[in-house]
C-alpha cells in the first residue's frame, strides 16, 4: 500500500512539473513529452524474476523463481496449480507435462504433471540447474565440478546422461527431423550422444528456438542460424540474454510475424527490453536487421517507441511469450512478469 502511495505522489509530482512547464513554453521538449506517456506502474502479480514461461495446451504456467507457487493462465485470466514441495528454481514443459524444478543447486528434485492428478518424482535430479522441454522430451543440464557439466534426459522419470555434450545447459529445440541443445557451442543429438556443429565451437549460447526447419540460437551479440547443416552468424551489435519468441499470432498474417529478442545493456545503461526482427513467410530474411519495439507501428509488437521505452524498455528481458488470445508477456530481472494491454507495458497485476 505504501509503495503504491509513493507512487502515486511521484506521478502527481510529475504532473505538476509538466503542467507549470508547459504554461511556461509553447514548444514542448521531447523529454518531457516521453515522461508524459508514462503510466503509473502497478505491482506485479509475479514478482521478483519469472521463471521461463512455459505452455500445456491452451494454458500456460510461469513462477517467481524461488517462490512457492505456480501460475497458470488461460482465457479466463490466472489461476493457482498445486505445486510439488520446495522453492520453485525453474519451469519447463512437453507436449504431454509441466516439469518443475524445485529446492536448490545440489539438492534440487524434479517433477512433471499431465495436467491432473499428483506430480511425479524424477530420480537422478539433485544437481540439476536447468531444464527446457521440447515435443516428446525434457532435458536438464547440471553443474558437476567446478567446471564441469553433463546434459541429462528424462527416461521414463529417471535422468540419464547424454554424452558428448559441453558448457550449461541453454535451450533445446527440433527441427523437424533432430533435437539440437545449446550449452558450449549447438549441439545435434543422435540416440544419447551429442555431436557438435562445427562452426558453433567455443560460442557460449544464451538461447534457442526454431523457425520451420531453421534453428536459430543467439550468443552474445551473435545471431546463428542452422538450416540444411550450413551456419550462418551476424553480429547484430546488441547483447542477447536469450529470451525469444515468435509473435504474430492469427488473424496477423504469415508476413506480419516477428522473431522477438531479449536484449540487455551495460550495467550502467537504461537501455534494454527487447528488439524485432520481421519475418518473411515465418523465416529470417536473407537480409537481417533489427527494429525497435514501436518505430513501425505498422509491422511491430509495440504501438508507440515512446510507450515502449519509457516502460518495458527501461528492463532487461529473460523471457517471452504470446498467449493465445495474443497478450505477449515478458519476464524481467527483478521486477517481475510484464505484458503488453491496451498499447502499453506494465507489470501485469
Amino acid at each position: 500500500m505504501a509503495l503504491r502511495v509513493l507512487r502515486k505522489l511521484r506521478f502527481a509530482s510529475w504532473g505538476v512539473l509538466l503542467g507549470g512547464l508547459l504554461l511556461c513554453s509553447c514548444n514542448q521538449d521531447p523529454i518531457f513529452y516521453s515522461i508524459s506517456l508514462e503510466v503509473e506502474p502497478v505491482d506485479p502479480r509475479i514478482v521478483g524474476m519469472p521463471t521461463h514461461i512455459v505452455a500445456l495446451g491452451d494454458r500456460f504456467y510461469v513462477a517467481s523463481k524461488f517462490s512457492r507457487t505456480i501460475q497458470w493462465y488461460d482465457a479466463e485470466g490466472w489461476h493457482e496449480l498445486p505445486r510439488p514441495g520446495g522453492p520453485i528454481m525453474e519451469l519447463a514443459a512437453t507436449q504431454s507435462h509441466i516439469y518443475a524444478l524445485t529446492g536448490e543447486p545440489g539438492s534440487a528434485g524434479l517433477y512433471k504433471w499431465d495436467g491432473d492428478g499428483d506430480w511425479e518424482s524424477i530420480a537422478n535430479a539433485a544437481h540439476i540447474q536447468s531444464i527446457y522441454g521440447v515435443e516428446d522430451r525434457l532435458f536438464a543440464g547440471a553443474m558437476t565440478g567446478t567446471s564441469t557439466f553433463t546434459m541429462w534426459y528424462d527416461n521414463n522419470g529417471v535422468l540419464e546422461a547424454l554424452s558428448g555434450g559441453s558448457g550449461f545447459l541453454t535451450g533445446a529445440v527440433y527441427d523437424g527431423s533432430a533435437y539440437y541443445l545449446g550449452g558450449t557451442g549447438i549441439y545435434k543429438l543422435e540416440e544419447t550422444t551429442l555431436t557438435l556443429v562445427p562452426e558453433t565451437e567455443g560460442l557460449t549460447m544464451a538461447g534457442l528456438i526454431t523457425l520451420g526447419d531453421t534453428v536459430v540460437g543467439v550468443s552474445g551479440k551473435k545471431l546463428l542460424s542452422i538450416k540444411s547443416g550450413a551456419v550462418t552468424q551476424q553480429d547484430l551489435g546488441v547483447t542477447f540474454t536469450g529470451a525469444m519468441a515468435i509473435w504474430g499470432k492469427e488473424p496477423k498474417p504469415a508476413e506480419k510475424t516477428l522473431l522477438l529478442l531479449g536484449m540487455q545493456g551495460s550495467s550502467t545503461s537504461t537501455t534494454h527490453g527487447y528488439r524485432e526482427i520481421p519475418l518473411s513467410n515465418g523465416s529470417l530474411p536473407d537480409a537481417v536487421a533489427l527494429s525497435v519495439p514501436g518505430r513501425d507501428p505498422s509491422n511491430s509488437s509495440a504501438s508507440d517507441y515512446d510507450k515502449y521505452n519509457s516502460s518495458l524498455g527501461k528492463h532487461p528481458v529473460l523471457t517471452l511469450f504470446q498467449a493465445d488470445d495474443g497478450v505477449l508477456f515478458a519476464g524481467t530481472t527483478k521486477n517481475g512478469l510484464w505484458s503488453y494491454r491496451n498499447e502499453q507495458w506494465n507489470a501485469e497485476p
